[in-house]
């Protein structure tokens, strides 16, 4: 990812690439998913075993919808300085930049690299003049991050919201 004109005003502090995801990068991907996970389970005073399995299917379940749904999505790993720190799955369709997940560990978060990632994407769709789309869990702290960078919600069911923002 290149810094653009739209993003002058943000310096990471960090250098932030993304490379393809590999095999090897199971382990890290299923960590990276329960970190980004769960916490409406530990509400329900469900015991770490117990969440730990359920997020185990669910991560497999969602892998394999990946595949099925978006085929055309190019799974990435995001890294700081060289070091992975999350995941980021991108689809781009003629009419539109799907970000399909965008995942950082938990001590990579709130430091602008989701800003920086999508900020970026941002660009591209301007570029390309089509909607940049995501579709986030109703209750994720990230609706705020997308509704600060112009995103507005087109829909939502009852544990999503359908987001969008136009160039």
């Amino acid at each position: 990812m290149h810094q653009t004109d739209v993003m002058k005003d943000f310096e990471p502090s960090q250098s932030i690439s993304t490379r393809l995801v590999t095999p090897d990068d199971d382990q890290f991907l299923r960590r990276v998913y329960k970190s980004s996970r769960g916490d409406d389970l530990r509400g329900l005073q469900w015991d770490e075993d117990r969440i730990d399995e359920f997020l185990e299917m669910q991560y497999d379940a969602e892998r394999k919808f990946f595949e099925n749904d978006y085929r055309k999505a190019t799974n990435q790993i995001v890294a700081l300085d060289g070091e992975p720190a999350g995941r980021l799955i991108i689809e781009r369709r003629e009419h539109e930049i799907r970000c399909v997940d965008l995942s950082l560990l938990p001590e990579h978060r709130n430091q602008g690299v989701g800003t920086f990632i999508i900020s970026t994407l941002q660009s591209e769709a301007t570029a390309a003049n089509v909607p940049l789309r995501l579709q986030v869990i109703r209750f994720n702290r990230a609706v705020n991050l997308f509704e600060r960078l112009g995103f507005v919600r087109t829909s939502e069911t009852g544990t999503h919201f359908q987001m969008e923002w136009l160039p």
